[in-house]
This record gives C-alpha cells, structure tokens and sequence, in this order.
C-alpha cells in the first residue's frame, strides 16, 4: 500500500469513527429531522419519483422510436438488411443463437400459438413436413437422445397385449370393436375450429327459417324405440344390481361349480370355460330369471353388462387351477 493510500484509508476511518460518535450522541437526531420537515421530505421524494418516471417514458420512447426507424429502413431495403444480419451472425455465433433462445422463451407462447395456427389451416401439409423433417434428421444419422427404459418397454408390451386381448373378447362376446381412432394434433385443432366457424356463424333470416321448416314432431317409431331402450337400461341396472349381489354371496360355489364343468370338457377334448367370466354370466342368469324381454340383459345386450362380466379380468390370478 503506497503512502497516499495509507493517509486515505486513515482519514476515512477517522471520518467514521468522527461520524459514529455524533451519532451516538445525538442518537434521536434523525428522527426528530424527519418529524420536523416530513412535508418537504413528501414533495422532494415524490419530485424525484416524477423525474425518474418521466427519464423511463422517454427512454421507453427513444427505444420505441429507434425500433420504428429500423423497421422501416428494413422494409425499404431488405437486401441490405439480410446482409447485415448474416455478417452479424458470422461475426457473433455465440451471441446471436444466445439472442434467438431469449427472444424463444420471451414470445413461447405466441410462438406456439402461430404455429398452431398455421398447423390448423393446413394440417396435411404440416403433417408432411413433419415426416420430412424426421427423415432428414434420420439420413443425417441423428437420433433422439430418449429411449424407453426397459420396464417402459414392457409396460408398453403389457398393454399392446392387453388391448388385443379385450378385442379379441370383444369378438367372442359379439360385441363390435372400438371404431375410435387417433388424430393428431394439428388436425384436432382444425377440426375444433371448423366446429367453432359452424355452431358460431351468425345465420341469416333465410336459414333460419329453413330451419324452422324443418322441424317436424318426432315419428312415433322413434319415441317408442327411445322409451323401450329407456326401460332396457333401467331393467339392466337392477338385473347388474341383483347378479352382483347374488356373485357375492355364492362366489366360490360359482367358482367351484365352473371349475368343475371345465375339468370334464378338458377331459373330454373339449375347450374348458372362461374362468373369468362364466361365474358372473351364471349369477347374471340366476338375476335375470322370470325377467320378461331376457334379450335385455344377455352378455351381448349392452356394454354395462360387458364390463360386469369382464371386471375380474384386471386381476389376471386365477385361483382354481384345471
């Protein structure tokens, strides 16, 4: 440490030594100051408070008014511009991919929203550039950095079997199959906003009134075919009511009883009986006696009664073996 900076550190310890003793002697100074003059200290704070917002809004404008004078000297000279701003990404690599990730996570919403938009109206085209993108990356010999772990893969395995196996009993039961499909994204997104244009169009007085026309009281066919599914699903929830009382009750005689029938087919050279769903297809007959329209409540009726028949199925334990 030189001399003047040595006399420099002394004097200033000096001044707080000088400072903290008139402090401690006059330890309410402070206090009584701003009690004596709070009023001037209001106004002098709040001019100040003025000044500095008033520095913002015009630096705020200055900024507002440079961004207009580049905009339009960008669209006057768009050659110029892309120039520039290729000597600027070769000058600054790091610099203008850490500007693109910023103004990414600054706009990330509207980004997103721009792109959903632009997806929606032509979801074909942006479904094939997808494709395209992947095969280039594919040819480019990148992959992605994820892959499924193997318990994900056997997950995965689980329930691609699963499903096949419920098809297929789905069959057995005489049950159609499931007729949904996957849709992607994009076409989700054109088809909500198709439906939105449609149920949101304002109708002219001429499609109202052809509307209006078509209005007409409902076949009778119809009402009685309503009132009589009405009745079968009403009759199928008291039939599941009782059958699902009564399997509880005799659920191991039920068990047994199938077991039993199952060992002789075996021996026999016949198939043996689901040992899922034959203990609750038999309490389901047991419910469904005397009832007056059987068709109502038969396995194939309904797909409440399937999935009664089928709740065991998620155990996959059997406990009586042939």
């Amino acid at each position: 440490m030189t001399d003047q900076a040595r006399t420099d550190a002394e004097r200033a310890e000096r001044k707080a030594a000088q400072r903290q003793a008139w402090n401690d002697a006059h330890p309410t100074y402070y206090a009584d100051y701003q009690e004596r003059n709070r009023e001037h200290i209001r106004k002098t704070n709040r001019e100040r408070e003025r000044q500095r917002a008033q520095r913002e809004r015009d630096e705020k404008e200055r900024r507002r008014r440079g961004i207009e004078r580049a905009k339009e000297w960008a669209q006057e000279h768009p050659e110029e511009r892309q120039q520039a701003r290729e000597r600027y990404k070769q000058k600054h690599p790091e610099a203008h991919k850490q500007a693109q990730r910023e103004y990414y996570y600054r706009n990330r919403e509207a980004i997103a929203e721009r792109r959903r938009a632009r997806d929606a109206t032509d979801p074909q085209k942006a479904n094939e550039a997808r494709r395209r993108a992947a095969a280039r990356a594919r040819a480019a010999g990148r992959v992605s950095d994820w892959s499924p772990s193997p318990s994900q893969r056997e997950s995965y395995r689980q329930r691609e079997n699963e499903a096949r196996r419920f098809s297929r009993r789905r069959a057995r039961a005489g049950l159609p199959d499931r007729r949904l499909h996957r849709v992607l994204a994009a076409e989700r997104r054109h088809n909500a906003a198709a439906a939105d244009a449609f149920f949101t169009r304002k109708r002219s007085r001429d499609e109202i009134a052809r509307i209006r026309e078509q209005d007409a009281p409902t076949p009778p066919e119809l009402v009685h075919a309503m009132q009589r599914q009405s009745e079968d699903l009403r009759a199928v929830r008291e039939v599941l009511a009782m059958a699902d009382a009564y399997f509880t009750d005799h659920e191991l005689e039920l068990r047994a009883r199938v077991a039993e029938i199952s060992r002789t087919r075996f021996r026999a050279g016949l198939l043996p009986l689901d040992v899922y769903t034959e203990p609750r297809r038999r309490a389901l007959e047991v419910a469904s006696t005397g009832y007056l329209r059987p068709s109502a409540v038969s396995p194939t009726s309904s797909i409440a009664v399937f999935q009664w028949l089928t709740s065991d199925l998620a155990e996959r334990a059997p406990d009586i073996l042939l």
